[in-house]
């Protein structure tokens, strides 16, 4: 049986799936801690950023635990916890340290950014299964990565390699394996010291374009400005600036 390991460092949260044995498969019980790390780090306003990641360097998740799947009597949680990232205020990073597939791709592209170490392997593959990819997946895909090689993909359910991943966009760093945590972590350093509010507000505004549309995204974006204006970090930023000194925001 696995476990959900969470570890606070400065600003950031880190939490790992721990399952090496089934490649880091969330299993039913490892739902319910994954996603009240999720929530926590979510409302706790001293972290500004999270990590997803999984143990070892085989794999960051292989989606569910297969043998579970269909079990009599076993009913995974909805809607699924390994979509989470994505309705979340913070900004989340996936640190993908080897295999990536199924609902852990899923959980990859909820994620903001995604870091990969040379060893990662993408896989989709719900057409192999007579399945479906779920979590918006089908659309994800073709929004993180050129339309046609996403549907290639999908259709022929084949791996993607980490640097084919890297060359079509859908990671935002490649990186040597045993280092995607690392990296990770300074990608998640550098956006913690800017502002909450407004790292946050940029995370928001993607979605509500994404989701609604331009109309209601100019009126998402002219309220938040007004918004942000009366807080003190924008005089802060603005005066470290005329002051040629970095930021300190609380």
């Amino acid at each position: 049986m696995g476990e959900i390991i969470s570890e606070r460092i400065g600003n950031v949260m880190v939490v790992t799936i721990a399952n090496e044995a089934k490649r880091n498969a969330l299993d039913i019980s490892m739902e319910r801690p994954f996603l009240d790390c999720l929530v926590e780090a979510d409302n706790d306003e001293s972290i500004r950023v999270v990590v997803i990641t999984g143990a070892g360097e085989m794999a960051f998740c292989s989606g569910h635990d297969l043998k579970e799947i269909g079990r009599p009597g076993l009913t995974f949680m909805k809607p699924d916890p390994m979509g989470h990232p994505d309705l979340m205020k913070k900004p989340v990073i996936a640190a993908i340290n080897g295999h990536c597939h199924a609902a852990g791709l899923m959980m990859a592209l909820c994620c903001d950014l995604r870091v990969a170490s040379e060893n990662a392997v993408f896989g989709q593959p719900a057409a192999r299964l007579g399945d479906l990819p779920m979590g918006g997946q089908i659309w994800r895909l073709s929004s993180a990565m050129p339309r046609v090689r996403a549907t290639e993909m999908m259709l022929t359910a084949e791996h993607l390699s980490a640097q084919d991943a890297f060359d079509w966009g859908l990671v935002n760093r490649l990186v040597p394996k045993g280092k995607a945590r690392e990296v990770a972590l300074e990608l998640a350093g550098k956006i913690a010291r800017n502002s909450a509010a407004t790292v946050q507000a940029i995370k928001a505004g993607q979605k509500i374009y994404e989701r609604q549309g331009l109309d209601a995204f100019d009126r998402f974006q002219a309220e938040t400005y007004e918004k942000l204006k009366q807080r003190p970090e924008r005089t802060e930023g603005i005066s470290a600036f005329a002051e040629k000194r970095s930021p300190k925001f609380g």
